[in-house]
């Protein structure tokens, strides 16, 4: 895969504490450095500089008896607006419930986002074109901040600046629902007039950041 991003200052250096600009509610990746399928998306509830991060206990997949969030080392990511900001941390103690407390880190790497990168994705989106075709299935094959590339079963009456909505649920868990996209290009494939179109989206701002959030995180430290 390219690489994405272009890092700046590389890291913070000890001496000079960077505070982490965490947002309430906002989503935190999370992955073990030893075992690196033991990875997970949790919310952020809070956080003490130099001392804790508050999160959601994370919920990891393919986990069993061996793996234990007591002793792993973690790699993290948190995106805030055009940066990345990755970091190294472990588990400090349970607060309460299902919340638990990771260490604030010492050291992180800011990561620059360059415009729209693309994922490469297989899943299905109902495509709901507002004509007689009416509402049909087709695949996502890539994805980015800005838009998408489409594969039809059919070629139906489209052409550039025709507008589409998309309703889908992205890998990481996320319901987008009725996202307006704008048609860019059209390339039909064969006979059976299979096509393949690329759409920009284009509202509403609340879908649109759901994927913005699933590509920049995803690209960056999960993929």
């Amino acid at each position: 895969m390219c690489d994405s991003s272009s890092k700046i200052d590389t890291e913070i250096e000890k001496d000079d504490p960077f505070i982490i600009p965490f947002t309430l509610g906002a989503e935190l990746a999370v992955k073990s450095i030893t075992r690196p399928l033991m990875k997970a998306m949790t919310t952020v509830y809070g956080a003490v500089p130099s001392r804790m991060i508050v999160i959601e206990e994370p919920r990891f997949p393919l986990e069993d008896d061996s793996f234990s969030i007591l002793t792993e080392q973690f790699d993290c990511a948190y995106r805030h607006h055009i940066h990345l900001i990755k970091f190294k941390s472990r588990f400090v103690r349970h607060l309460f419930d299902n919340v638990i407390g990771f260490e604030y880190p010492k050291d992180v790497e800011l990561v620059q986002f360059r415009a729209h990168p693309r994922i490469p994705v297989t899943f299905e989106t109902e495509v709901f074109t507002g004509t007689k075709e009416g509402v049909f299935t087709a695949v996502i094959e890539d994805v980015s901040a800005g838009g998408c590339r489409l594969l039809l079963p059919k070629l139906f009456r489209v052409s550039k600046g025709t507008r589409l909505h998309l309703s889908f649920t992205l890998p990481d868990g996320q319901y987008v629902d009725n996202l307006c996209c704008a048609v860019m290009n059209v390339k039909l494939l064969n006979a059976r007039e299979a096509a393949r179109i690329g759409v920009s989206f284009l509202e509403p701002a609340q879908a649109i950041k759901k994927v913005e959030i699933f590509c920049g995180l995803f690209t960056h430290f999960l993929l």
